[in-house]
């Protein structure tokens, strides 16, 4: 297990010079001087040129490109381009709100959706099966963008139940519409993950000799098929928990929420290649650790699954 861990996490290194690599080329194929950004339109051509000797944007790019794999190999993201801060202190603030709301989104995802789905195969066929799968396949045609946008419409503009946008603090009602917003397709497909995974329990032998022993079938259903069909729910929540991370960068920036995607938007727009660049190799990282994390659950959930 521990030989297989480590391997994983060396897999990690060629996948960042990658995303390293495309990312300091594609921002280099943009228009636009960077030095000319940070020092304003009307600013003196003499400012600007101090700037981009001081940033190093005169070198070549080779140079540069070096540079920025040197100083990621040490940790050393440098100085954000917009706020003249360490980024390393950017992102240890914001960081922990990006993960504070694709926590929140899972596990309200991961709740009502398993919930969902198990009440869709106890109730095989009928109305509610029906109803559910129905909604689950809406949840996961609405583009994500939409879906926000209408949701703030509905209960911030129309209804005032919450607010627009904002951060307030730790788990408020701020984090109510963009957690919930990135929660429904993901709440669709648990249900449906759900239901499979329970009907194919359902089938074994097993399940069967318990119901013929006379146990109700709720205790079935929560000490037999739950435990069994929880292979691919913890999978699918994993992947989830990825697909949020990729997600989050379009709700924080509709919902204003400062985590991590909102920095990378504002890094982007700005040209600010060290800020955006240390904001891609987290995500990276983080969905890596997810990833990894997943696999090993797996072991625990299924002592038969062993990795060498």
């Amino acid at each position: 297990m521990l030989g297989y861990s480590v391997r994983r996490l060396i897999q990690i290194v060629p996948i960042l010079i990658g995303l390293v690599t495309v990312l300091f080329a594609l921002l280099n194929i943009l228009p636009g001087d960077p030095a000319r950004m940070m020092a304003g339109p009307f600013a003196d051509p003499d400012v600007v040129k101090t700037i981009r000797e001081e940033m190093g944007f005169n070198r070549p790019l080779w140079v540069q490109y070096l540079d920025n794999l040197g100083n990621l190999a040490r940790g050393e993201f440098g100085r954000s381009y917009q706020s003249r801060r360490p980024i390393l202190q950017d992102l240890i603030e914001v960081f922990p709100k990006t993960i504070q709301l694709a926590i929140a989104a899972e596990v309200a995802s991961a709740l009502i959706g398993v919930w969902l789905g198990v009440i869709a195969a106890a109730r095989r066929n009928g109305w509610a099966d029906r109803l559910i799968m129905t909604i689950a396949a809406l949840n996961l045609s609405f583009p994500l963008f939409w879906l926000a946008l209408m949701l703030q419409i509905a209960f911030a503009v129309s209804l005032r139940l919450l607010p627009p946008s904002g951060y307030g603090i730790g788990f408020d009602r701020f984090i109510i519409l963009p957690a919930f917003t990135l929660a429904l397709p993901s709440l669709g497909l648990l249900a449906r993950i759900t239901r499979a995974a329970l009907l194919e329990v359902m089938a074994e032998d097993y399940i069967r000799t318990a119901r013929a022993k006379g146990l109700r079938n709720a205790l079935v259903m929560r000490r037999h098929m739950l435990p069994n069909a929880l292979i691919p729910i913890v999978s699918t929540i994993g992947a989830d928990f990825v697909r949020l991370l990729g997600g989050i960068p379009i709700i924080e920036v509709i919902f204003a929420w400062p985590g991590i995607g909102k920095y990378a938007y504002d890094a982007l727009v700005f040209r600010d290649l060290p800020a955006l660049q240390a904001s891609v190799v987290v995500l990276a990282v983080s969905v890596s650790l997810v990833n990894l994390a997943v696999d090993l659950l797996y072991a625990y959930i299924n002592p038969r699954i062993r990795y060498v």
